[in-house]
């Protein structure tokens, strides 16, 4: 009898150790994955500060270019702001279809990863 109780006493120790241990692994998943998110955003972030001056600076010397080639400066804004506006607009119609499906995967990726 007193063998038994011992063995129980073994066992319950032994589960609470499984649960501590379990508890810490979740806790160190969860830091990894925080981490791996907080990397990918902040490289987000500074992809996409660069790419909108690229592409600003991109979109002056093309308006300034066509400005010359038409004769008037200000018509070449007014053909770069006419051709963004257009992307514009493909961006918002494909947006539910392609655009979130994609960036909801890519999210999903980095979590599950």
């Amino acid at each position: 009898m007193l063998e038994l109780k011992e063995k129980l006493e073994n066992v319950a120790e032994d589960v609470e150790e499984i649960a501590k241990t379990y508890y810490r692994l979740s806790m160190l998943n969860i830091v990894d994955k925080g981490s791996k998110l907080g990397s990918s955003f902040l490289i987000l972030a500074l992809v996409t500060g660069l790419a909108f001056f690229i592409f600003l600076f991109i979109g002056f010397g093309a308006s300034y270019w066509i400005g010359q080639a038409l004769g008037n400066p200000m018509l070449g804004f007014f053909v770069v702001a006419g051709f963004l506006l257009l992307v514009l607009i493909l961006i918002l119609a494909l947006n539910k279809k392609t655009i979130q499906p994609l960036i909801r995967n890519i999210i999903i990726k980095n979590l599950y990863d």
